[in-house]
């Protein structure tokens, strides 16, 4: 008779991976990784830090150095002359704008003086100074008077045609007689128009040394 061995079946356990359980080493280097990132991370941002604190400190000094070298120029330098020195130029501008802008109106009684003969005069004065900024910029004056005739009535009108000889054509425009009248006594009333050139009325002109001979000359007596 044969002797049967019958054979018990232990199964075996299931390895961790076949019922999908990460093994400890795998975790384990996952873990790593995760930290050296971090630590890389973490010393990029102190060395970031340290570089805008190190930045921070250049720039403030170099402004204490900026600082420093402008109180140095400052010091090479006498302030208070410089501001004494800018406010008389302030008034010295004011002062130019004032002559290049302003008329000395009373020039006009001199220069109708040089062109007016000894047998007429005037009696009445008007002037109209131009706005400031008009396109004609001339000085228009007009007057009434009379002469002692007819004749010196005429030879005053010779007078205004002949102003180069009395080197006022540059300065009075347009001169003109107007609305001759005889009067009882033999007077002639009559009326005087014309244009004198503002460049010759400022203040500039009337106090500069330099003074055209041409115009000292008077006009002709009749």
């Amino acid at each position: 008779m044969e002797t049967k061995f019958q054979t018990s079946f232990i199964p075996k356990k299931p390895t961790a991976s076949a019922i999908g359980v990460s093994s400890p080493v795998t975790h384990h280097r996952t873990a790593s990784i995760f930290m050296t990132l971090a630590t890389l991370i973490f010393i990029a941002s102190l060395a970031g830090a340290g570089g805008v604190y190190a930045y921070k400190q250049y720039l403030i000094n170099d402004q204490n150095t900026l600082k420093q070298d402008l109180a140095t120029r400052e010091k090479q330098f006498n302030v208070d002359l410089i501001e004494q020195l800018t406010a008389e130029k302030t008034k010295i501008d004011t002062a130019r704008t004032l002559l290049d802008n302003h008329l000395a109106l009373s020039q006009i009684f001199d220069i109708i003086g040089r062109l007016t003969i000894a047998n007429v005069r005037f009696m009445t004065f008007d002037a109209t100074v131009p706005a400031i900024g008009a396109s004609d910029n001339s000085v228009k004056v007009t007057m009434q008077g009379y002469g002692t005739s007819l004749s010196a009535v005429a030879f005053q009108s010779d007078v205004l045609g002949q102003l180069d000889q009395y080197g006022l054509r540059k300065i009075v425009k347009n001169p003109i007689l107007s609305n001759p009248a005889l009067g009882a006594n033999g007077a002639v009333s009559f009326g005087f128009a014309a244009t004198i050139d503002p460049s010759t009325l400022t203040y500039e002109h009337m106090v500069s040394p330099a003074v055209s001979s041409s115009t000292s000359s008077g006009a002709t007596t009749n």
